[in-house]
């Protein structure tokens, strides 16, 4: 019996591809995280979801970073909520790559909150973004995302939440 060895090559290599699945390209083309015109909504999460930021010292630092650090330098805020294992932004891109930035961003608070007794990792590898579109509006987003402590069980009234702010407070 003549066995073609070319179909069981085309199997294996399918089922090398399954389990070698790449990761799927959710981002938008390079040249859209530096348009100054776009608005984006980005959530980071920590590592394992852990709620570092229940520590009020550290809350504070990675808030201020978001003035003076790399992203205060290269985006323009309209709003921020930062929650106990997770932050909300709203921000457009003035000088430089959002992606970009965000990831030094990470890498600076990472840095900063190890040097303050952060054991481990801070930052999961990646965030979520959404380009706000045209129908979006700008204010009902950034009061969306100060809202998320309320949600959250946090407090009653956002502006009672020390950790979010928008720009039309």
């Amino acid at each position: 019996m003549l066995v073609d060895r070319r179909v069981g090559h085309r199997a294996g290599l399918k089922r090398l591809n399954m389990t070698l699945k790449r990761r799927k390209n959710i981002r938008l083309s390079k040249e859209a995280y530096s348009s100054s015109s776009l608005i984006f909504s980005i959530t980071i999460c920590t590592k394992d979801r852990k709620p570092l930021f229940k520590d009020k010292n550290w809350a504070a630092m990675i808030i201020d970073t978001l003035k003076t650090g790399p992203l205060g330098k290269g985006v323009k805020c309209d709003a921020y909520c930062l929650m106990p294992d997770h932050l909300h932004l709203q921000v457009s891109p003035i000088n430089g790559n959002l992606i970009d930035l965000i990831n030094r961003w990470k890498s600076y608070t990472a840095n900063l909150l190890q040097k303050h007794g952060l054991k481990g990792s801070c930052w999961q590898r990646s965030f979520y973004d959404h380009a706000l579109r045209k129908e979006e509006d700008i204010q009902t987003t950034a009061e969306y995302i100060v809202n998320n402590p309320v949600r959250a069980g946090l407090v009653n009234n956002w502006e009672d939440y020390q950790f979010s702010w928008h720009r039309w407070m």
